[in-house]
């Protein structure tokens, strides 16, 4: 007789507890998509974000390699000469060189077939910009200007085709002795 009223106790108990899985599955369930949605979210906006810092890189670097080799044309030169799209510097060719006399390097932007501006050394098969996949750098504006007999300002500006970003440098280049 105590096993029966035992047994009526327990199933009373039981039939309480009915259905408590399922609710916890309704409730968890969601919670738990929801979750894994915002790791997901915030993992694509670090990839995102990384990828974007790199293309800003790529950008400020192709544009600081370039100006430095501009730079440096204008620094060792004995003539500078302002073109409307560019500059040409005249240089004495060294003692180490083969043949002794003058030369002449240009630098210009370069519009290519699909559209992106290039800044070129010397002919268009040589460019100094838009090299890097990652970055795609658009030459938005190169100027030489002369400030005075020996002194010129020179300004690049490039934009990353990734994140539409600009970076511009200018520097004055005071040059030797112009005979």
């Amino acid at each position: 007789m105590k096993y029966i009223k035992y047994m009526k106790r327990a199933r009373q108990t039981q039939s309480g507890e009915r259905g408590v899985l399922f609710l916890d599955m309704m409730i968890s369930l969601p919670m738990l998509v929801f979750l894994l949605a915002g790791v997901a979210a915030v993992v694509a906006l670090a990839f995102r974000s990384a990828f974007f810092l790199m293309a800003d890189s790529e950008l400020e670097q192709e544009v600081q390699m370039a100006m430095r080799q501009v730079a440096d044309d204008a620094r060792a030169s004995y003539e500078i000469r302002v073109r409307g799209d560019g500059c040409v510097f005249k240089q004495y060719r060294g003692a180490d060189d083969k043949v002794q006399g003058t030369y002449q390097v240009s630098y210009w932007v370069n519009v290519t077939n699909d559209k992106v501006h290039k800044l070129v050394w010397k002919d268009a098969s040589r460019p100094l910009t838009g090299n890097h996949a990652l970055a795609g750098v658009d030459i938005l504006d190169f100027s030489c200007q002369k400030l005075a007999p020996r002194l010129v300002e020179i300004r690049l500006t490039g934009r990353s085709l990734v994140t539409k970003h600009r970076y511009t440098l200018k520097t004055v280049v005071y040059g030797p002795d112009m005979p």
